[in-house]
């Protein structure tokens, strides 16, 4: 049997409590995106056998900058490994997979969460063995942290995840980003709704922190303080998620502009090149903006085609002075999750 999937990315809007102080880390929110994503087809082999399709979209309106930040070698082996691995649980041996389009890798798009659960959800189907969002988050080893990348394969939307208990004995007794954090389960969801702004994902070369940099940077700045924790919660339960329900997209814009500097956003933001950092203050000038995750993805909110023009210019602009390099994409929503096509 033949299939396709396509699988959507995410932008990740922070991490709410860090502080930990009353039994509980951790916490996400994130908006599940229509484009990138990534669309990768299969059908039954007797190995292993990975390729990249000829005509390959990186979502790119400038080629050069995306294919030389693609590394198609580290990208294979993690489909490799995903493949290894859900074939072994699944008592399969092979498996033959054309990766047709990508998410940008360490862009803060949640690229490293959909390929895994995109490879594992096509290859069960496959072979007629279907695994849920959970049971492919354990094998693969996701959903360590945040649990809005599982949750946006799954369902879409906007995501607000309940994070993980913590202290000793239980999911977490560190501090620590999902790469660092295997056997872990996944965060209940606490809340999810249809997103149906525009969003425009402005791009630019800057800081990409994944890996052991995320491990060294959970552990000098955590705990972070219990009153910026208070008060991104009181900002997220009292007026983001009722702008989102009344369809407000100044109030939820509002939170997200405010968000960039509290809590452990803040690490994040601070984390960045100055010229991504100056990118975000001119685009809060005139939109809603906020990193995604640690970035350098800088993402903002739109009512319509004239606020999508006015980003657009405004990023074209920043980098045509700056003279830096990047990629500005007009996307949307996805409220359904990954899509399943029958070749």
């Amino acid at each position: 049997m033949k299939l396709t999937i396509i699988s959507p990315s995410r932008i990740h809007l922070g991490l709410i409590d860090l502080n930990g102080s009353i039994g509980r880390v951790d916490g996400g929110m994130g908006i599940t995106l229509d484009y990138p994503n990534f669309i990768i087809e299969g059908r039954e082999s007797p190995d292993i056998e990975i390729e990249f399709d000829k005509n390959l979209n990186t979502h790119s309106t400038n080629n050069n900058h995306f294919n030389s930040a693609i590394d198609k070698n580290e990208l294979k082996k993690r489909i490799q490994e995903v493949s290894k691995n859900i074939l072994n649980y699944i008592g399969e041996k092979g498996i033959y997979l054309n990766i047709k389009s990508i998410i940008p890798q360490h862009s803060g798009l949640g690229s490293g969460t959909q390929i895994a659960l995109s490879t594992g959800k096509l290859i069960s189907l496959i072979y007629n063995k279907e695994l849920d969002g959970k049971t492919l988050s354990n094998i693969t080893g996701r959903g360590g942290t945040s649990g809005i990348g599982v949750n946006a394969f799954e369902k879409g939307g906007f995501i607000i995840d309940g994070g993980h208990t913590f202290g000793k004995g239980k999911d977490k007794e560190e501090f620590r980003p999902s790469s660092a954090s295997k056997n872990v389960r996944v965060p209940p969801i606490l809340f999810r709704h249809d997103f149906n702004w525009d969003i425009v994902l402005t791009i630019p070369k800057g800081n990409s922190i994944y890996g052991n940099k995320e491990v060294d940077i959970f552990k000098k700045y955590c705990p972070i303080p219990l009153n910026e924790t208070q008060k991104m919660c009181h900002l997220i339960l009292m007026k983001m998620m009722p702008a989102i329900i009344e369809n407000d997209i100044k109030s939820f814009g509002e939170v997200v502009n405010e968000l960039q500097y509290m809590g452990f956003k803040k690490v994040e933001v601070g984390l960045q090149k100055d010229i991504v950092k100056k990118l975000l203050g001119a685009l809060q000038k005139i939109s809603y903006s906020g990193l995604s995750s640690f970035g350098p993805t800088i993402y903002s909110i739109c009512d319509g085609k004239e606020d999508i023009q006015k980003v657009v210019e405004t990023s074209q602009e920043f980098f045509d002075k700056n003279g830096i390099d990047g990629n500005i994409i007009i996307t949307k929503g996805n409220n359904k999750g990954f899509k399943i096509i029958k070749n």
